[in-house]
């Protein structure tokens, strides 16, 4: 497969249901993309921190606030990047 460029297209690529790794993406690396993916598209996390207890919500909040400050861009090109790297390390098809 060829380098994604876009950040639309890396988006496409990751909710296309069909394309599936080949390794086991750990969940360190699917909340980083999930915490890029909101930093580009809402901006800076809001709210409070949810309680420790709640794992699932603490871990998005942690991995969104994780990018805090950064530009819309700057979180995009760093969401691309973030897909490329997966694609090659977990051999997504």
């Amino acid at each position: 497969m060829s380098e994604i460029k876009s950040f639309e297209e890396a988006v496409k690529f990751i909710g296309d249901k069909e394309k599936k790794p080949k390794k086991t993406v750990p969940n360190d690396r699917k909340l980083a993309l999930y915490g890029l993916y909101k930093q580009a598209t809402v901006g800076d996390v809001e709210g409070s921190q949810p309680w420790s207890i709640q794992m699932e919500a603490r871990a998005k909040w942690d991995a969104w606030a994780a990018h805090k400050g950064k530009s819309k861009e700057e979180a995009q090109e760093a969401y691309v990047k973030e897909v490329n790297s997966q694609i090659k390390d977990f051999e997504i098809a």
